[in-house]
């Protein structure tokens, strides 16, 4: 992917969300009790560390876009720490929706070029590109595979990574909540990247419904499991997480 394709999607997130047919946002808390064989600096079992993610999301006339940024420290001041980041900016253009055609069938819903790019501080952005699919599956609010060129800028070569997402509501009397969540499956990048995987289920529930307040403030659990963590062999990270989530 050329250098300019970052300001290219940027472009594009900033077009969709001035025509968007829907735009939702959000604030989370998270706290994890880290089981991870190798932890990182600012999250021990006896430490737990703390962060906050923005995510933003929008539909529009041609297709979609997902925004998200982790900012975490540890919870005790340190001035030789600093802040760390990490986000993602995710676009999809709808080849149903731009070429007026019907492209579903059954359980399929649509075909989409997407591209995404991933920004961790500190380090060089990873670019990916390729196809997204859509799916209608019964009771989800939304089911996708997507299908991506993975290019990590510091790293030689290429991968290839899928990446399915889903999102399934539910309701149990005054209960409301939603099961949803995400995997990516990479091949590995260069000579020394090992196969790696990681996903996030989440359990929300919608508290703000008790108090005539629906869809405003969730709380539940993610779970957050990395095999063969960046390509290290052997580095799982394992990380169950409590979740407060403020909708904007």
């Amino acid at each position: 992917m050329s250098k300019a394709a970052p300001f290219a999607l940027s472009a594009l997130l900033l077009a969709a969300t001035a025509q968007a047919d829907f735009t939702a946002a959000n604030i989370q808390f998270l706290l994890a009790n880290d089981l991870s064989s190798d932890h990182p600096p600012f999250a021990k079992p006896d430490n737990p560390a703390p962060m906050f993610t923005l995510e933003v999301a929008n539909g529009w006339k041609y297709g979609d876009n997902f925004f998200f940024t982790d900012i975490e420290q540890g919870p005790q001041y340190d001035k030789d720490k600093s802040i760390a980041t990490y986000g993602e900016l995710h676009s999809r253009l709808s080849m149903g929706k731009i070429t007026g055609a019907d492209l579903s069938a059954g359980i399929f819903g649509d075909v989409l070029v997407a591209g995404e790019i991933d920004f961790p501080s500190g380090f060089q952005p990873t670019y990916l590109y390729g196809v997204g699919t859509d799916w209608k599956i019964p009771g989800a609010a939304f089911f996708m595979v997507n299908f991506f060129v993975r290019d990590e800028v510091a790293t030689k070569g290429v991968s290839f990574q899928v990446n399915p997402a889903w999102l399934f509501p539910f309701a149990f009397g005054p209960v409301k909540g939603s099961f949803g969540g995400w995997m990516d499956f990479m091949t590995g990048e260069g000579d020394d990247q090992e196969m790696w995987w990681q996903m996030q289920p989440t359990l929300m529930v919608d508290v703000g419904n008790f108090w005539g307040a629906p869809g405003k403030l969730e709380t539940g659990i993610e779970y957050e499991y990395f095999k063969d963590f960046l390509g290290v062999k052997d580095w799982v990270k394992n990380k169950p997480q409590f979740v407060l989530k403020w909708n904007l």
